[in-house]
């Protein structure tokens, strides 16, 4: 049974993972006026979920890249995996809610962290739940300190929120976990929620792939297969 479940958690992550940003941000703009009202500041809150969601079509860009002739290259981005949206006990809920709706919308699979907030977690992920994001991709973590969940395995990335000195103390702690490199994305100004404003933030969720095809195989010259 352990093991289905494992079969069909990744399914349904890698299904997630699969639709188009401007898909994703379909569920996630139905589920955005009530998360927004969990924050304390709706309206400010529905401002910054519509900034982040409208960004959607520029995740979904391909670049064509220059390549070797009999080739074509196609730059694009995607998920990067297991991502852990954490609010420290200073982290107020708007940043940490705008977290986890940058990660889910760039495609990853999401757990989130909020031992300060449990009820509001609660309701987070039954919103999620019925705006139809399946409970594979966004779920609470359980009752672990958080330097232990930062040792989780295969987690590609942790967005957390909280003041200077406790994004520091979570990076530090990053450094010692062993597997794959963990990335950090910090909010420190919880109020204002500056760093979700500058063009690159979205970015920080996602990774560079190119997808190369041998246009030559496919049906071009194929003498040019015998070229050194």
């Amino acid at each position: 049974m352990a093991t289905e479940f494992k079969k069909n958690h990744a399914k349904i992550c890698e299904e997630w993972r699969l639709l188009s940003s401007t898909d994703r941000a379909a569920f996630l703009q139905a589920a955005s006026p009530r998360l927004a009202l969990l924050t304390g500041n709706a309206n400010k809150a529905k401002r910054l979920f519509a900034h982040l969601l409208e960004q959607a079509p520029k995740l979904d860009a391909v670049m064509a890249m220059n390549g070797a002739t009999g080739e074509s290259n196609d730059l694009y981005l995607d998920a990067r995996g297991k991502t852990m949206v954490i609010g420290t006990e200073n982290a107020k809920t708007l940043p940490v809610l705008g977290q986890m709706v940058a990660a889910l919308l760039a495609g990853n699979e999401v757990i989130l962290h909020y031992p300060s907030q449990p009820e509001i977690c609660i309701e987070v992920v039954d919103i999620l739940y019925n705006a139809g994001i399946k409970e594979d991709v966004i779920s609470i973590a359980n009752d672990s300190q958080t330097v232990i969940l930062l040792h989780m395995d295969r987690l590609a990335q942790v967005a957390a929120v909280g003041t200077p000195a406790e994004m520091q103390e979570l990076a530090t702690e990053l450094a010692k976990t062993d597997g794959i490199l963990t990335q950090m994305i910090a909010v420190t100004d919880v109020s204002g929620c500056r760093e979700m404003l500058t063009p690159d933030y979205l970015y920080r969720f996602v990774t560079e792939r190119v997808k190369t095809i041998n246009t030559t195989a496919i049906g071009g010259n194929a003498s040019l297969l015998e070229l050194v």
